[in-house]
């Protein structure tokens, strides 16, 4: 079954070797191991609806004194935008009507109309992904979500701080792209048969958000099948590649540092594995 968390936040992840963490925050800082100045990390939602979407004085606080931003992707550069885009795409096109029922097609079909103003025989150049990418915005109570990494774009701007990417566009879309497209379309197929469960679910989890509870939202991953099959290359592996890359921000310049909520907790998350690092990581009040 395909759960509302399963879908929100690039579609992230969880695992089952849950380290709790001793304090709710989405905000933490990072000193210690030689650094000269504190950075930051917090966990983000990647779309939340706008009355939702909280950015607290204490958060601005510390994005103001940073020096830099990392974001999970450098999300004002055009190419890499442009790049994602692009990955999404399936050249040759998919053939979904073959690989569903008349019944589930004509579902999608109508679906993809009501949202994007195109059928199926338009969009089917487009990977099982991008059809999850539209579908979640389903699940929403708005029209137009908020994003957190959106407006971290907006305020590096204003305040004419450097923004990097931990990784790539491309990356992340060949996670996607090794996993089977039959195995994705179910995933469609099930999200589409199950919207109400998941969007209880979804409301669940935006209610753990808000109470900075990252013990809630990573728990609530552990029912999910997907994540199970799939958690190595969804979430251990990106956090255990991003250790070093922040290591060395954060030893050049005092660096905030913003990324899925998801990624933060248990055994295998950023904070323990800059822990496990030499980092003193600490929650802050947010």
């Amino acid at each position: 079954m395909i759960r509302g968390s399963w879908i929100v936040g690039l579609l992230l992840t969880l695992t089952l070797n849950i380290s709790a963490q001793d304090a709710n925050s989405l905000l933490w800082k990072i000193s210690g191991n030689g650094l000269e100045k504190p950075s930051y990390l917090y966990g983000t939602i990647h779309l939340i609806c706008p009355d939702d979407f909280v950015i607290s004085d204490e958060l601005k606080a510390a994005f103001k004194a940073a020096e830099q931003v990392a974001l999970e992707l450098d999300m004002d550069n055009p190419q890499e935008m442009q790049g994602i885009q692009m990955a999404m795409m399936a050249p040759g096109g998919i053939d979904y009507k073959g690989q569903m029922s008349e019944e589930d097609y004509n579902k999608l079909d109508t679906l993809m109309k009501s949202k994007t103003g195109m059928g199926m025989g338009m969009m089917k150049g487009m990977k099982p992904f991008g059809l999850l990418s539209v579908m979640y915005l389903t699940i929403l109570d708005c029209t137009q979500p908020a994003s957190y990494e959106g407006s971290f774009v907006q305020m590096a701007a204003a305040q004419s701080k450097e923004l990097v990417g931990l990784e790539t566009g491309a990356s992340q879309m060949a996670i996607f792209d090794g996993i089977p497209e039959k195995e994705q379309i179910q995933w469609i197929v099930d999200m589409m048969d199950e919207k109400e469960d998941s969007k209880g679910e979804f409301a669940k989890m935006v209610a753990d958000y808000k109470a900075q509870d990252l013990n809630a939202l990573y728990a609530s991953m552990t029912e999910s099948p997907e994540y199970a099959k799939y958690e190595a290359e969804l979430l251990d592996n990106r956090n255990e590649a991003w250790i070093p890359k922040i290591a060395k921000l954060a030893k050049d310049k005092s660096t905030f540092i913003a990324v899925g909520a998801m990624h933060l907790a248990g055994g295998n998350g950023v904070i323990e594995l800059l822990k496990q690092a030499g980092y003193t990581v600490e929650p802050m009040a947010n």
